[in-house]
């Protein structure tokens, strides 16, 4: 039997109806080198045989401890702190999971350096015909901040916004001092968004590891990312989190960083809408925002940076609010169209800008069978090749590959390349644009593949 005062992480699966993934996850957890762990499995009410696959594996290993829930991420998250024992708390979600040296690499840090929160790098992965496909994801954008004790402001981890709480560990005394939960809303989307901000606002001794180690599952169709319903769920838990800062006599000092977090949600899901529900949805956001903005006094000029342009169009009328959502969308429009339609007919295709979205291209393009042709500015590049291929000079491939399909791949500088290639002879028809990085894991990579391999079969 576990000896519960020698528990060093608890780890949290809040699990409904993911029969599919949920051995592999227990199974992850259960294999970790750190020996001294519980982990509590919270159940919301599953009916596709998940429980039964629990109770086996339960039967297997005293550490695993079951409770029954509401259907609630949020409800069956505070269950499982409430209950843990641990002197940290890690959260898997039931359809991820993680290598077997995670917990014990990330212990010994926050137990060496005493941290609130730890949060490291994580991958985004995507199962096609038994091959794992995965993309790292940074815990922290600024490089300086890594793998080092950062003594939190309020401000400085809240300007990180939402990213992967699930991929590290929190002092469980932390969360307790503070009385930090998850909203127990019904469903399964977004009740994280309180817990998140909360954490990140009150965490005083942080940790940001290079390293990644936690697999974020991006190929399971039914999973809440998904859901059509995203923005009322969105609204309904910034306006839960608004309540708790009010409690908390938070809300004056921190309103403007929420507002910051609310833009960059609500731009975030509207932007991965169909189309014919995305015009309601805009309008309704704006309307709401514009009521926020007016019974909150928000200072829309001192937003986080990468809201500062959705910020300012607010002010203007919903036309231009529109507009800045959709921003480039129409670059990930006319991509996916093409994958979805004359894309099976080509052999070869040419990726310029080999960064990380270029990485993920060419291995999508790889995976549907197509040569690919890589050709990017960097001089370095174009002598050492990239994944052991060839990079060519954009001159060079203009020249010797004159009828492919060119798809320029980079977030920032894709107009640059585009007018570089005109220059070049390049026409227009044989140009296209993938800058969202989001949108090609999560609607190409993951989804259209998944419908690819259907339709295959």
């Amino acid at each position: 039997m576990t000896n519960y005062e020698t528990v060093k992480v608890s780890v949290i699966i809040y699990v409904k109806n993911t029969a599919d993934y949920i051995k592999q996850c227990i199974m992850s957890v259960r294999n970790q080198t750190l020996q001294e762990i519980e982990i509590l499995v919270i159940d919301g009410g599953s009916t596709d045989g998940t429980r039964a696959i629990i109770e086996k594996m339960k039967e297997q290993d005293a550490r695993i401890r079951t409770f029954d829930a509401p259907a609630s991420v949020g409800a069956q998250f505070n269950i499982g702190l409430q209950e843990a024992r641990g002197q940290y708390i890690g959260i898997c979600e039931a359809d991820d999971f993680v290598p077997s040296e995670m917990y014990e690499r990330q212990y010994r840090i926050v137990k060496e350096n005493n941290l609130d929160v730890l949060r490291a790098g994580y991958y985004q992965v995507c199962n096609v015909d038994g091959v794992e496909y995965r993309f790292e994801h940074k815990a922290c954008g600024n490089p300086e901040w890594t793998d080092k004790v950062i003594e939190n402001n309020g401000f400085l981890f809240l300007g990180e916004a939402v990213n992967g709480y699930w991929s590290g560990l929190y002092s469980r005394q932390f969360l307790m001092d503070y009385g930090i939960r998850m909203n127990e809303t019904g469903g399964a989307a977004h009740q994280d968004l309180s817990f998140s901000f909360l954490t990140q606002m009150y965490a005083a001794r942080i940790w940001f590891m290079k390293e990644a180690f936690y697999c974020y599952r991006i190929d399971n169709l039914k999973a809440s990312a998904y859901s059509l319903q995203g923005i009322g769920l969105h609204i309904k838990e910034y306006e839960e989190l608004k309540k708790q800062l009010e409690l908390r006599g938070q809300w004056e000092k921190y309103k403007t960083v929420f507002f910051s977090w609310e833009l960059l949600s609500y731009r975030w899901f509207l932007r991965r809408l169909p189309g014919k529900v995305r015009k309601t949805e805009i309008e309704r956001v704006y309307r709401y925002l514009q009521i926020q903005k007016e019974e909150n006094g928000y200072c829309l000029t001192h937003v986080m940076n990468t809201v500062q342009d959705l910020s300012k169009a607010l002010l203007k009328d919903e036309a231009d609010f529109s507009e800045e959502i959709l921003a480039g969308i129409e670059n990930s429009k006319d991509f996916f169209a093409y994958i979805t339609s004359s894309f099976q007919a080509d052999n070869r295709i040419l990726i310029f800008g080999v960064g990380q979205i270029g990485k993920i291209l060419k291995q999508f393009f790889e995976l549907h069978q197509k040569e690919t042709v890589l050709l990017d500015n960097d001089s370095k590049l174009q002598h050492t090749g990239y994944m052991g291929q060839r990079v060519y000079q954009p001159e060079k491939a203009v020249k010797n590959f004159s009828n492919e399909k060119i798809v320029i791949s980079s977030a920032i500088h894709s107009q640059e390349m585009k007018r570089q290639l005109y220059k070049l002879g390049v026409p227009e028809e044989r140009l296209l644009i993938c800058d969202d990085e989001e949108f090609l894991l999560r609607e190409i990579f993951a989804k259209a593949t998944a419908h690819g391999k259907k339709r295959d079969r």
